[in-house]
This record gives C-alpha cells, sequence and structure tokens, in this order.
C-alpha cells in the first residue's frame, strides 16, 4: 500500500484541520484505498478515528504527520518515492541577503544570505536597511556611503527584501536586531516612510544636503512625490524620528523625488556631515 505525494498532502491536510470534504477523486481513493472517511451524499466525513488511522497511516510509511514536520529537503530522505521537494520548505525561506563593511571596506565579495536570526546574530556596531537588491550589490561603488562608512567600524547591510528574499523574513531580522538603525531608501515619501517605520533608527541616510537638492531639481521626477504624497503625508507630517523631519520638509519644498539607484555615481564637494557616533 503506497501513499502518493497527492495523498499525503490531503492527508496531512485532514489531520491538521479535520473536517468534512467534498466528493473528490483523491477522498474517493482515500476511502476506498485506506479505509478513511465515509461518504454520505456529495460529502465525505471524518471521525476521530478516521483521522487516527490517518496518522497511524502516515507513520507506517514513516510520512510526516504534518507538512511543518520536515525543515528541509534534507530532512525528506526518509520519505521513500517522494520527491524531496514535496511538502518542504522553498529554498529562499527565511533568508536575508546582507553584506558586512568595516570602516568602509567590505568583507568578502559580493553578497551573502542566511536566516533572519542568523543575521540578526552577526556582530555588528549598526545595522543599514537598503531598500532595492541592486543598491546592496553595488554598495560598495557609492563613493558617498564609503565615505560615511569609514567613522563606522562594522556596518551589516541588509536588503529589505522582495519576490526571492522575503520581505518578512528581512522584517524579522531588522526587529531582532538590537543594534541603532540606517534607513537607506529612495528619496521619495514611500522611503521615508519605510525609514520611519525601522525600530532604533538614527537615520535615513542621503547625500550631502546641498548637492542632493540640485540632483533633485535636475532629476524632475516629480512624478515620484505627488503619486505618494496622499499616502504617506499624515504619517511624515507626524514625525519626530531623526532626521526624518527635516527631509521631509525640503521633500515638501521640492515637490520632487530621488530614487536610491541614482545616487551610485553621486558627485559631490566635501561637505561635512552631521557626525553619527556609534558606540
Amino acid at each position: 500500500m503506497t501513499v502518493h505525494a497527492t495523498e499525503l498532502r490531503f492527508l496531512q491536510g485532514l489531520i491538521e484541520a479535520p473536517s468534512d470534504k467534498r466528493v473528490s477523486d483523491i477522498a474517493r481513493r482515500c476511502s476506498d484505498e485506506f479505509g478513511i472517511g465515509k461518504r454520505v451524499g456529495q460529502r465525505f466525513v471524518y471521525s476521530d478515528q478516521d483521522v487516527a488511522k490517518a496518522v497511524a497511516l502516515l507513520q507506517a510509511h514513516r510520512l510526516p504527520v504534518r507538512a511543518t514536520d520536515i525543515a528541509d529537503r534534507a530532512g525528506a530522505v526518509g520519505r521513500p518515492g517522494l520527491s524531496e521537494k514535496h511538502g518542504t520548505p522553498p529554498p529562499h525561506q527565511d533568508s536575508v541577503a546582507f553584506r558586512i563593511f568595516r570602516s568602509g571596506v567590505p568583507e568578502g565579495t559580493g553578497y551573502a544570505v542566511a536566516t533572519s536570526s542568523e543575521v540578526a546574530d552577526v556582530p555588528a556596531d549598526l545595522l543599514m536597511v537598503v531598500e532595492n537588491f541592486e543598491t546592496l550589490r553595488q554598495l560598495h561603488r557609492y563613493a558617498w556611503v564609503i565615505e560615511r562608512m569609514r567613522d563606522w567600524n562594522t556596518c551589516l547591510v541588509i536588503f529589505r527584501g522582495d519576490n526571492q528574499y522575503p520581505v518578512l523574513d528581512a522584517h524579522r531580522c531588522i526587529h531582532e536586531s538590537p543594534l541603532p538603525k540606517v534607513g537607506f531608501h529612495d528619496f521619495d515619501p514611500a522611503g521615508l516612510q519605510m525609514s520611519l517605520a525601522i525600530p532604533g533608527l538614527v537615520e535615513h541616510l542621503i547625500p550631502p544636503m546641498a548637492g542632493l537638492e540640485a540632483a533633485v531639481r535636475a532629476g524632475k521626477r516629480s512624478d515620484l512625490y505627488f503619486s505618494q504624497i496622499e499616502q504617506y503625508a499624515n504619517v511624515l507630517d507626524s514625525a519626530t524620528t531623526a532626521n526624518i523631519p527635516k527631509l521631509w520638509s525640503a521633500m515638501k519644498r521640492m515637490q520632487k523625488g530621488y530614487p536610491q539607484e541614482w545616487m551610485r555615481d553621486f558627485q559631490t564637494e566635501k561637505e561635512p556631515y552631521v557626525e553619527l557616533r556609534v558606540r
């Protein structure tokens, strides 16, 4: 008696949430082959005995009683005849992309990926959250950012997530970390709001303001401002965190935004920043 992948899914669902099922091919097979479930009209009904029988069947075949009982594909080795991909977490689940910079020097080549807890435990003095993946990969080319980092002993940089590296995993990592945090997002209302939502925020990172203001005006990206103003204005108007109020005031004056990626080749005159000391 073999339990196939579709039957495994059906029985795991029954065990997790016992309830009557509509008539279907899989419900019929489980009733005919395993004696689990009784047909009544257009439904199959399941008793406590049926659920117990489903548990015993899966245990007898050394199959996971619940889909969450296997943490990864390597753990699926004890399921003869079933694909390692079935009933196991997606390979990018609980994945956070990150980089480490020491006094402005990147550690290693490219970026790394680890679980949210592993990344949150990385020893560092400051955590920087980066909005766009391209920026994470090219951060060493942002000369003005590297200049800022020279004052920071060890900076842990994490990507805020996308369809590949889940946003919720990065969010968990950010909230688990006790480090002071810098938000590096687009210079637009949504970007300021993203920084504002970071616990322990000490700064929304931008190039020196004089140069940024000239670039924003030259970039003519009023669409970044007016398409977002209605959604974020109320939250930003009441913000008191870090340098968000100052930047929001400047943005409202200019009525334009500026994408993070455009800041890569930003040319600035030597202009002192307000020093951010991280202990």
